[in-house]
């Protein structure tokens, strides 16, 4: 009798210490879920290519992809990388924004003052806009254009808008 109830007690505390432990967890109330004010309001996948600038550059296969998103706090956050080397040891230098469309060159939107390109050759950052760049920047058309230390009037573009 005294081993069934040595075994007996080592169950029953357990149960006791799950019983009690249940009792100060503290409850998953719907209240309680973690809402941002802040949301995505615009998105853009941007491939990048050399045979996209204007004037057209000659014997260039350089390519970059860039992922842009508008917030509704009025930040564009950015994330740009080159998904090979660049040809004849070239270095991606500054990120901007003109307006115009395809096939057109255009006056300067934004410079995104991007930091350095680092050694996967990729570079992120994001800007706060002002209010009428932020309606404009959903409308109007848009290019993104990445210069180099050999093609400082222009890499590679592709459309925004």
């Amino acid at each position: 009798m005294k081993k069934i109830l040595l075994q007996l007690k080592v169950p029953l505390g357990a149960c006791l210490f799950l019983a009690m432990s249940l009792l100060f967890l503290p409850s998953c109330k719907k209240d309680d879920v973690y809402r941002s004010d802040i949301f995505i309001k615009k998105q853009w996948k941007l491939n990048l290519s050399s045979t996209n600038v204007i004037p057209a550059l000659a014997n260039k296969d350089d390519h970059a992809v860039a992922m842009v998103y508008l917030m509704s706090n009025k930040e564009l956050h950015y994330d740009i990388y080159f998904d090979r080397p660049l040809e004849n040891g070239d270095s991606p230098t500054t990120v901007k924004l003109y307006f115009g469309e395809s096939g057109q060159t255009g006056e300067l939107f934004l410079d995104l003052n991007a930091p350095s390109f680092n050694a996967q050759r990729e570079t992120k950052g994001k800007v706060l806009l002002d209010e009428p760049n932020f309606l404009k920047i959903q409308t109007a058309k848009i290019y993104c254009q990445v210069s180099s230390t050999q093609q400082q009037s222009g890499l590679v573009r592709d459309q925004l808008n």
